[in-house]
């Protein structure tokens, strides 16, 4: 048997003594071998390391990566490929294989929740097998918006965008699953840069939360917002109630007597996602006809929604109801 640890250092000997003829040789030989033995992983860090030795060793690293997405390509479960075929169709080889191999699998028991409405996922979920209960509570009723099987996508409203989950997803039979994490489209920003717009085109195929609601006359706003223009000043806190920084300003969009949303740039997405959560304080002044009211309120980022040109739309529900009077004089 060929002791791969051992020719892995033998590689870095050929190194030391300026050999890259045969350390790039032995390097793909390796790369070849745990292809095959589908260790995708060590193959592309030797492949990775191919470059470094010689980056103008194309014929190996060309042909390496060819060979590692022909394994990729003979390893993915053809079932999987059967139930996801009209999405596997749009993607190339490569996004196929990135999209597969960064899935993580996973198996539930009946009446286990997957999510749960009001909190945070961060994961896209694709049903292999089994059913579900897509659900909805509304103060103490809980009411069925859709049942889901074989083929069906979910959590698409919390991975393209930040928010808590409007809905919770409960199983009803023993149900088997792959699922993404968010991270991943992070991973593919550089090497797969249209993976992403492609998977949330597939997504949209499916019937959107909000029509579901609205299907059952539901409303995720149980209260009615107005529009609300001007500048408000936002402040971070921490879990003690202190500020944190420096406060900054928002362009006020609309507000509720449970909350409200403004709009912010922000250049880079991660950072967005990091105020999901997180405990704000907002003041800013409440026109009321001839007469203005101001307003000092402490609430937490339920949501944050991307527009273009890096504005976002940052949704705040606040810790306590604003006085009702107040919007039926706007």
């Amino acid at each position: 048997m060929v002791d791969l640890s051992y020719q892995e250092e033998l590689v870095d000997q050929y190194v030391k003594q300026g050999n890259n003829e045969g350390a790039v040789k032995l390097l793909f030989d390796l790369i070849v071998t745990y292809a095959k033995k589908k260790d995708f992983a060590k193959a592309e860090v030797l492949r990775e390391k191919l470059y470094e030795v010689d980056s103008m060793a194309l014929n190996e690293i060309v042909r390496s990566g060819e060979i590692i997405e022909e394994e990729k390509s003979e390893s993915i479960d053809k079932d999987h490929l059967v139930i996801w075929s009209k999405l596997y169709d749009t993607l190339s080889d490569e996004q196929a294989n990135a999209l597969y191999y960064a899935m993580k699998k996973a198996t539930y028991d009946i009446d286990e929740t997957i999510f749960k409405q009001g909190e945070r996922n961060s994961n896209l979920y694709f049903i292999d097998q089994g059913q579900l209960k897509l659900a909805y509570r509304e103060e103490e009723r809980e009411v069925l918006l859709k049942t889901l099987g074989t083929g069906h996508i979910a959590g698409e409203d919390t991975f393209f965008y930040e928010s808590v989950c409007t809905t919770s997803l409960i199983t009803l039979s023993r149900v088997k699953l792959n699922f993404l994490e968010k991270d991943a489209l992070l991973n593919w920003r550089d090497e797969f840069p249209g993976l992403e717009s492609r998977l949330q085109e597939y997504c949209l195929k499916f019937k959107k939360v909000r029509d579901l609601l609205k299907a059952k006359n539901l409303d995720r706003r149980s209260q009615k917002r107005v529009r609300l223009s001007g500048k408000g000043m936002i402040q971070l806190l921490g879990a003690s109630g202190k500020p944190l920084g420096k406060a900054f300003k928002g362009e006020l969009s609309d507000i509720s007597i449970g909350g409200l949303s403004y709009i912010i740039r922000i250049s880079k997405k991660e950072n967005a996602r990091l105020l999901l959560g997180r405990k704000m304080n907002i003041k800013f002044v409440l026109p009321l006809g001839s007469s203005k009211q101001k307003i000092d309120k402490n609430g937490t980022v339920i949501g944050v929604r991307s527009h273009p040109f890096d504005d976002y739309s940052i949704h705040i529900k606040f810790d306590q109801l604003l006085d009702e009077k107040l919007l039926l004089r706007r």
